[in-house]
Parts: structure tokens; C-alpha cells; sequence
């Protein structure tokens, strides 16, 4: 096998570098671009990221389930969007370094709900407003059972009940669905479980307009500050459960820091996801300080 020689190793160093570099600059300007359309989530783990930005001038915030922004990103309608993981690796679009959703064990608004172990499910209903959850799902199921599983969809936000072995149910919804005959399992747990790695369940991607320069830095600021505002979010916002469990929620379950073991989580999710048959090939991530 060939190798490089040192030499080469250090051009071939410096010229990924400077790629990097010319694509970072390519999305970045010193104009201000107003107004910036930002998609998220109507979940309560997204609620300082809204809180943070909803002032904010400059900024126009589009509220919709993940499914949706994705959609809507793809279209070219969003400059910067929350999307799913599992879009995020798809798309191959330029992830902000700077916040994600995550949790590095329960994350209790990613709930498998199954009346029969995972190595005997067959049928799955997904709630439809899953992306990166829905593969999470089928992944350990395949990987327990040794096949797909069929798969249905269903919304429990609108009081649709599934019928399969198994429901997910994701959101808000989660902390009080249940099931009778039905376990529950939380992905975000047996994800720790079975990686020791946190899993990254949505991240932040730029779109193809140019962006303010320092936008992923204000974007972990603003973040920051809503957690820090987490006991008025949960007295103000709706989410079906008491406040002083959304408070904790908001400050030890979800992480918003995209570090270096979420950044491994996220990378063996796309692997595992590609071995599964869930895309056809995941492309490289791309971590860009804007």
C-alpha cells in the first residue's frame, strides 16, 4: 500500500485546510443580512434557542415540527435551521459547531414504546414527526432482530393511538404518552447504553445565503442564555408537565454543546445508519465555526 511521504502528508494537510477555509468564507459575509430565517422546533428543548432569539431584529423565526423545517430548508426557504441529525448527514449542508440537541444518557422525549422485546418486532408506527428518532428506531431494532421492520406512521400530538409492536413517540408528547401492555424505552438511554457516547438528535445547518460573520458564536450565546432563563421557560411554556421537571430537563437532560463526544456520537450514528440501508451513502460532516 502507498503511503505519503511526510512532505506530501503536509501539503495534502494544508491543502484540506485551505478548502476548508475557501468554504467556511464562501457562506460567510461582513454585510448584514436582514432578516435571517431561522427554523425550529416547538418543543421545550428548543425553547431557549427561541427565547434567546425572539427579540432579536434581525431574525425571523419559523416554529414547525422537525420533519417540516426540513422541508423547508431543502426548499431554500431557511438560512440557518434546527434539522434532524439523520437530515443533517443527508444533506451534507455545513453544521454549526456551536449547539445541538442532545443527551448523554435519557433524553425522556424519545420514547419506544413495545409490547413484545425489540428482537421480535416486526411492525413499527412512527410518530410523524420523527426523522432522526425514526432511524434511531429502526437501527436497533434491525440490529436486535435481524430484519427491518415494517413500518406505519401515526401522530400522537393529534391523539392518533398507532397499532404495531412498537410506537415511537417523540416531543412534548413523550413525557405523558403511555401504553397499556406496552415497556418503554428510552432511545437516548440505551443509545448511552450500548456507545457510551451522548446522541445527537438535531443540529443547527446554514443554508446557501451568505451569513453574518460570527452568527454560530451569538447562536451558542443566545442558547446559553436561555438556559440560564430555564426557570421562567417552564413556568411559561406549555409543555403538559410540571415546571420544576421542565426547569431540570432543560438544565441536566438536554446538552446544547456540540463537543467532541457528540461529534463521535453523531459520526457512529451516520455509520450506523449507512450499514442499516438508511442512506445510500452518509457523507462527510461538516463542522463550520461561522
Amino acid at each position: 500500500m502507498h503511503q505519503d511521504e511526510p512532505g506530501d502528508q503536509s501539503k495534502n494537510s494544508r491543502a484540506c485546510h485551505n478548502g476548508a477555509t475557501a468554504q467556511t468564507q464562501s457562506i460567510v459575509t461582513t454585510k448584514v443580512v436582514s432578516p435571517l430565517k431561522i427554523g425550529l422546533f416547538p418543543y421545550l428543548n428548543v425553547q431557549p434557542l427561541i427565547f434567546g432569539l425572539r427579540d432579536s431584529s434581525d431574525v425571523e423565526l419559523v416554529i414547525d415540527v422537525p420533519s417540516r423545517i426540513s422541508e423547508r430548508f431543502k426548499t431554500g426557504d431557511l438560512d440557518l435551521a434546527m434539522v434532524p441529525s439523520y437530515d443533517a448527514v443527508s444533506l451534507g449542508a455545513p453544521i454549526l459547531d456551536s449547539v445541538c440537541i442532545a443527551s448523554d444518557g435519557p433524553v425522556e422525549t424519545v420514547m419506544l414504546h413495545h409490547r413484545v422485546p425489540l428482537d421480535r418486532v416486526k411492525t413499527l408506527a412512527l410518530d410523524r414527526a420523527s426523522r432522526t428518532s425514526a432511524a434511531l428506531a429502526r437501527i436497533l431494532i434491525a440490529e436486535a432482530s435481524g430484519q427491518r421492520p415494517k413500518t406505519s406512521l401515526f401522530s400522537p400530538a393529534e391523539g392518533e393511538s398507532g397499532d404495531a409492536d412498537a410506537l415511537l413517540v417523540i416531543g412534548d408528547p413523550a413525557f405523558t404518552f403511555r401504553r397499556i401492555g406496552f415497556d418503554a424505552l428510552d432511545l437516548g438511554q440505551e443509545w448511552r447504553r450500548t456507545t457510551s457516547l451522548p446522541f445527537v438528535f438535531a443540529v443547527m445547518v446554514a443554508g446557501p445565503r451568505s451569513l453574518p460573520k460570527g452568527i454560530s458564536r451569538r447562536i451558542g450565546e443566545v442558547t446559553r442564555r436561555g438556559v440560564a432563563a430555564a426557570s421562567t421557560i417552564a413556568l411559561t411554556y406549555n409543555s403538559g408537565i410540571e415546571a420544576g421537571r421542565a426547569e431540570r430537563y432543560l438544565r441536566d437532560v438536554i446538552r446544547y454543546d456540540l463537543g467532541s463526544r457528540e461529534r463521535q456520537g453523531l459520526t457512529l450514528f451516520s455509520r450506523r445508519a449507512e450499514a442499516n440501508g438508511l442512506f445510500a451513502r452518509a457523507g462527510e460532516l461538516q463542522f463550520h465555526a461561522i
